[in-house]
């Protein structure tokens, strides 16, 4: 087997790996009525979740950073993915109290996000040339929607099979999280060649990274810049998260149906939008930059065609809800290889990326404890808040694409590009 063909193997692990991880604390955004019905929680209670886990990201994320850049990928990643497994299982156990549940989304930022995000990206920047940075993260976009789409619908079905008992089917739902991500360990354990990263020439194992590395990464303009962009983002998928509830309360839809169109939603548009946005970054712009600019600005119209397109049509609607996901995946993916394209240094990527997803992930402490009570307090009204907010903050993202893609010109004249 070639190096091309065990990079690309390798590339599908970590896709998977990353979609079977993140399914555990951002479950609610296909599940949101199972889990309200389950835990018999609020709005308000169910969102405070995700600002726990953000919370604790937070914390987390920038000492992860530099064990990212001390330690091998492999060993973070095992010792990640196996943590998480176990933290499954704990939810499946405690589910009905609160404060325990609050405890496992606290873990769930450990295992998920600590040293294994930073540690994951680096992983993926060091499998392809600068020239192929779109497009790796694109294919691990496409990758992770795989992951993400095959457990979600096995959680459906096992939903289904316990459609009398709500409390046992989402058991039997969150114990299967756990043995995904045993599986995903186990890929990585056969799967994960240090030898096949392609910039291994540039970063080796034994270099240190010290305190004054650590935060000389701040000096970088594509830290600032993607991490703001990232910002922008996140509080989109927030947004997203929210149509699923939507479906049912505004249009009607059953659990079962609006559950099944939100996991196509949120995961199978990654085949799409993944590969799509690493293309037209690396094959027709060139650039990763200019592609944030087309895929944010198809974000927000999205958006706002969404808010401003009248009841009835559901069909429309729900169409128009896959483009808002296609053109949130188009732009997700290749935003990592901003950072190449911006110049900053392989050695100390895991580092940025800890500083960048501090930042970036910011969202996630406020906007669903925000959206829920706006949605306790306002009804079906308060949709509308939530997408008006979303619009405003993927503009302000789109206009610091246009900074990247300035600032990306000036250092391709100096290197004479």
């Amino acid at each position: 087997m070639n190096k091309k063909v065990k990079r690309l193997l390798l590339l599908f692990a970590l896709g998977l790996t990353y979609g079977f991880m993140y399914t555990l604390p951002y479950m609610s955004r296909t599940f949101y009525d199972q889990m309200i019905a389950a835990m018999g929680v609020t709005n308000a209670q169910l969102g405070s979740l995700l600002s726990i886990y953000a919370m604790a990201c937070t914390l987390s994320y920038l000492p992860g950073g530099w064990i990212a850049d001390k330690f091998k990928p492999k060993t973070v990643l095992l010792a990640s993915t196996f943590g998480n497994a176990a933290i499954c299982f704990l939810l499946m156990v405690t589910y009905r109290s609160f404060t325990m549940v609050k405890l496992v989304w606290f873990g769930a930022a450990i295992t998920g996000g600590f040293a294994f995000w930073p540690a994951l990206l680096k992983g993926i920047r060091l499998l392809g040339s600068e020239e192929e940075q779109g497009r790796m993260f694109g294919i691990f976009e496409a990758m992770n929607g795989v992951a993400s789409l095959l457990i979600n619908f096995i959680m459906i079905y096992v939903l289904s099979l316990f459609a009398d008992n709500l409390l046992l089917g989402f058991k039997g739902a969150v114990a299967t999280m756990g043995v995904l991500c045993v599986i995903a360990g186990i890929l990585i354990i056969f799967l994960y060649d240090e030898k096949l990263t392609y910039a291994e020439e540039k970063t080796t194992t034994t270099e240190k990274i010290s305190i004054k590395d650590y935060f000389g990464v701040l000096k970088y303009p594509a830290v600032w810049i993607v991490a703001i962009i990232m910002f922008g983002q996140v509080t989109f998928i927030a947004g997203l998260s929210y149509l699923t509830p939507y479906s049912t309360g505004v249009l009607g839809l059953s659990l079962t149906l609006a559950a099944s169109i939100g996991t196509i939603r949120n995961y199978a548009t990654r085949f799409i939008g993944g590969p799509l946005g690493g293309y037209v970054s690396d094959n027709v712009f060139k650039s990763a930059s200019k592609g944030q600019v087309v895929s944010l600005g198809l974000c927000a119209i999205s958006m706002a065609m969404l808010l401003l397109m009248p009841g009835g049509n559901n069909i429309l609607i729900i169409a128009v809800m896959l483009l808002n996901a296609i053109a949130l995946y188009m732009a997700k993916g290749p935003l990592y290889a901003v950072i190449s394209e911006l110049q900053v240094p392989a050695a100390v990527t895991g580092t940025a990326l800890a500083i960048i997803t501090v930042i970036g992930y910011l969202p996630d402490m406020f906007v669903y404890t925000l959206f829920g009570k706006w949605l306790d307090t306002y009804g079906d009204a308060g949709y509308s808040r939530i997408f008006i907010f979303t619009i405003g903050v993927t503009i302000v993202s789109l206009l610091v694409a246009l900074v990247a893609v300035k600032l990306s010109n000036k250092y391709k004249k100096q290197n004479n590009i």
